[in-house]
């Protein structure tokens, strides 16, 4: 095959001179005319930066690969390559602001680092050639620098390539903390903090690693730009990677990630040394909202030609209309997502191959095409479930929002989710949304589910689903969302502390590949039946379906969870009580695999821990024996079962009373109540917390848009014979922040750690009827007795407001360093676990948690400063 040659035209026709032209239909899915700026720094001014080769050779590589016609052919002006000792700050800034201004509205413009870096505080930065560690505030590149550039961003198409590594320098004795990459997060995606995966159209982030995993090189290039490579030349349009029902010669992104995802780690498994490095992993955000292509595979592109030659042959002869060689280009050349197109493309295959002639085609065409009509009711039924999530949200909302305008942004959602353009008419009916009517706007709605017709991404209640998140998102509220029927299930057992399953926390393991079994739910079907922590999960077989039902014939049975993600696992484990599912399981000191036939039911979620389990699973929670002090950690804040008094049956607040009066009966002098990472969740369990200690006070005052203040008060007298310390850190939120608020305002605890999240507003969780899913729209904001305010989200919207969160006591913060952190979570993580049967339960450990070492020390000096210190003996 002739070289293709390629000129960024929106047109038809790519080509030059006598070269054999490609001819690529304008798909507003490609890249445009795309533009890359390749960085390498390996090379340092300061002797204190160690060099790392693979860098520049790695940005070499890439300039060169995405240069080639075969794989995107970008000129050589719109193709910048930056290495020592030309990669200096300035240079990479200036690059960078002149690719946005050298890109327009669905161009590509492709950003790649590879070098070192280090932080800042805890802010990245990246090492440029002339950067000097001492000096590297002012001197290496910062996300600051980038951000005036980023402002720029106006429908470019975005994807940012790091591979860098956060080790390698002489520190000189200073200390210096893993960076925080949300930052990064930030610059790309403006906010990162959403609750419904919202995030900006057609950008995409790919991380090689993240700071806490080094990056691995294999002889003169580093690991991630061979995958990386290697995908982008066509490996990740082929088999099991490609969309569609064959390779069709492009590599979206959405292709390239789940390439990345799978092949980096298994790359890693083989050249790594230590667990550690066989554990690397990409980290990829945005590729599942963006959906344009990035390279092509050439020897499939060269079949695709040579049919798209074909069809052009065919139109311009008169034997195929040009209306249809114009649909018929657009399918061959991109695999398109829905099943009646891809049975289109089969027919035009056909066509350009010669095996069919048009009247043939046409016929199939018009047959597919007549089973498109979508009945009026079905789309009169979309429009109503829609109209009757606006009248909740526009009548509840936090802030005015008009039903006009929710029902805008549902259509044009649904309409960018669906990857279709707006037809005109319905752009310009929608341009004043507040001035639309009730039934005009159930006309829109209408009028827009019958344009986009019958298709299988839209099926049942699919694109009332997609109008809603999308609707929920325009409100640019991190805390509001629509949850579908599916994740209904996955949303009971965060806030309601029970869901329909077995009971296993599972975790990704990468060196074995597989899921590994963390800990059992005590109580639960898996634990009943045996399974234990560190049981490798390696196939799931399912007999019937969710609901309990059998299968269908054709339907797969047995699920290997080789390269499974997490949430695939739970979505396969997950299902309804009384319903079986087989877990095969491979155990240490086992030869051959175990079968465990588990009947799923309620799991009941442990919310409320202590510091060793006994030998029956049950929670000890005494810290220091001696002085009588507990330790009691709160995961989260569930409600569950209220009897016919109103009285919660199970859940937070009842096992930590129930442990407080067990705790009681054998001398309680003081009590540290760890909320750290704690997110949240029901006001009515942390408004019953507080009444436990504080009594007949104000607890916390809720105040809506719409209907009466209510301020929670105490009923009991609230047991204060004992001190209180509250551990909070900057993942302690909503729920937790009203706890610890109330009893520092009350100064019935005094607060140690980290200044809280700062979530302010309150959510109502409420059923979706029409479709079975469930909404959660902020309806207040909350205020704890002082008045103060807790709301980060409200400081951003009122610059007068300077505070927000709950910050500890004067004299009791204690920050953690970013390597103190991920040592504290690293210590953490298996605390809750339920061991197998011989083995000694982890224990709550204060000599690693120096947070917690404050707390007890602080409760120590208060039980000696009242007399009731233990005698030495």
């Amino acid at each position: 095959m002739a070289r293709i040659v390629v000129v960024w035209l929106l047109g038809l026709v790519w080509g030059t001179g006598g070269v054999q032209a490609a001819i690529v239909p304008d798909d507003p899915r490609g890249p445009g005319k795309p533009y890359l700026i390749a960085i390498g720094v390996g090379t340092f001014s300061d002797p204190a930066i160690h060099p790392r080769p693979t860098a520049e050779a790695d940005a070499r590589a890439l300039h060169a690969l995405l240069r080639d016609p075969k794989v995107l052919g970008i000129p050589p002006e719109r193709a910048v390559l930056l290495t020592a000792p030309e990669a200096t700050r300035d240079r990479i800034v200036q690059a960078v602001d002149k690719g946005l201004q050298a890109t327009a509205s669905g161009d590509l413009l492709i950003l790649a680092f590879f070098g070192r870096g280090a932080a800042v505080g805890d802010k990245p930065c990246f090492f440029t050639a002339d950067t000097r560690w001492k000096d590297r505030a002012k001197t290496a590149l910062t996300v600051v620098d980038l951000e005036p550039a980023f402002k720029k961003l106006k429908g470019q198409k975005l994807l940012v390539l790091m591979d860098v590594s956060y080790r390698g320098f002489e520190t000189g004795g200073e200390k210096v903390v893993e960076p925080n990459v949300s930052d990064y997060l930030k610059l790309v995606f403006e906010d990162v903090e959403r609750e419904d995966n919202s995030l900006p159209v057609e950008r995409t982030l790919i991380f090689g690693n993240l700071p806490f995993r080094e990056p691995l090189s294999q002889g003169n290039h580093g690991l991630f730009y061979q995958v990386l490579a290697a995908g982008l030349s066509g490996k990740a349009d082929e088999k099991p990677y490609h969309q569609g029902y064959e390779p069709d010669g492009l590599v979206t992104i959405q292709e390239l990630a789940a390439y990345l995802e799978k092949e980096i780690p298994n790359a890693a498994r083989v050249i790594g040394k230590t667990n550690k490095e066989k554990e690397l992993q990409p980290y990829i955000l945005g590729h599942q909202s963006s959906h344009y292509w990035v390279s092509f595979h050439a020897p499939v592109q060269e079949a695709v030609q040579k049919r798209l030659e074909a069809l052009e042959a065919s139109a311009r002869k008169g034997d195929v209309p040009a209306a249809a060689a114009a649909e018929g280009r657009f399918l061959l050349f991109r695999m398109p997502r829905l099943k009646w197109q891809q049975e289109l493309r089969k027919a035009y295959q056909n066509l350009a191959d010669g095996k069919a002639r048009w009247d043939e085609v046409d016929l199939i065409r018009q047959s597919l095409k007549a089973s498109l009509v979508l009945p009026r009711e079905e789309a009169e039924r979309y429009a109503n479930k829609v109209s009757a999530f606006v009248q909740e949200i526009s009548g509840r909302y936090i802030k005015p929002v008009s039903p006009g305008e929710l029902t805008a942004a549902a259509i044009r959602g649904l309409y960018a989710r669906a990857e279709e353009t707006l037809p005109a008419d319905l752009d310009e009916a929608l341009k004043n949304p507040k001035e639309l009517s009730r039934e005009r706007r159930l006309e829109l709605l209408t009028e827009a589910r019958l344009r986009l017709g019958r298709r299988e991404d839209l099926d049942g209640d699919k694109a009332v689903d997609l109008s809603l998140v999308m609707a929920c998102a325009s409100l640019n509220d991190r805390y509001t969302s629509y949850t579908d029927r599916e994740s209904v299930l996955r949303l009971q057992s965060q806030l309601r502390g029970r869901f329909p399953g077995v009971g296993i926390q599972i975790r990704r393991d990468a060196v074995r590949d597989g899921l590994l079994v963390a800990t059992p739910i005590k109580d639960s079907p898996a634990h009943k039946a045996g399974i234990q922590a560190g049981d490798l999960i390696t196939e799931i077989r399912l007999e019937v379906d969710k609901t309990g039902k059998p299968l269908q014939p054709d339907a797969p049975r047995v699920f290997s969870t080789k390269g499974m993600k997490t949430e695939e696992a739970v979505n396969l484990i997950l299902g309804a009580p009384g319903t079986p599912v087989t877990l095969v399981v491979q155990r240490e000191g086992h030869d051959k695999p175990l079968e465990f036939r588990i009947n799923r039911n309620f799991v009941l979620v442990e919310t409320v821990h202590g510091v060793q389990r006994d030998g029956h699973a049950n929670w000890t929670f005494y810290l220091d024996e001696r002085y009588k002090i507990a330790y009691i950690h709160l995961s989260q804040f569930i409600s569950v079962d209220l009897d016919d008094d109103g009285v919660e049956e199970f859940g937070t607040f009842s096992d930590l009373k129930k442990a407080i009066a067990a705790l009681k009966k054998q001398g309680l002098n003081g009590l540290i109540l760890d909320l750290r990472d704690n997110p949240g969740g029901y006001l009515s369990s942390a408004v019953n917390i507080c009444d436990l200690f504080v009594g007949k006070e104000t607890i916390v005052t809720v105040r809506p848009r719409v209907g009466r203040v209510r301020e929670y008060r105490g009923r009991s007298e609230g047991d204060k014979s004992f001190p209180i310390v509250v551990l909070v850190n900057r993942n302690s939120a909503s729920a937790s922040e009203i706890v610890a608020a109330c009893l520092q305002d009350h100064g019935r605890a005094t607060i140690i750690g980290e200044r809280t999240y700062g979530k302010g507003s309150v959510q109502d969780v409420v059923p979706f009827r029409p479709t079975g899913g469930e909404l959660k729209y902020t309806i207040a904001r909350y205020y704890p007795p002082s008045g103060r305010n807790i709301d980060k989200l409200a400081t951003e919207q009122d610059p007068a407001i300077k505070d927000w969160g709950v910050t500890p006591d004067e004299g009791f913060e204690v920050k953690l360093s970013g390597d103190e952190l991920n040592d504290w979570y690293e210590y953490v993580q298996d605390l809750h676990i339920i061991p197998p049967p011989g083995k000694t339960p982890p224990r709550v450990n204060p000599e690693k948690d120096k947070q917690l070492r404050a707390a007890l020390d602080h409760l120590r000096e208060l039980i000696r400063a009242v007399g009731k210190a233990p005698a030495d003996k």
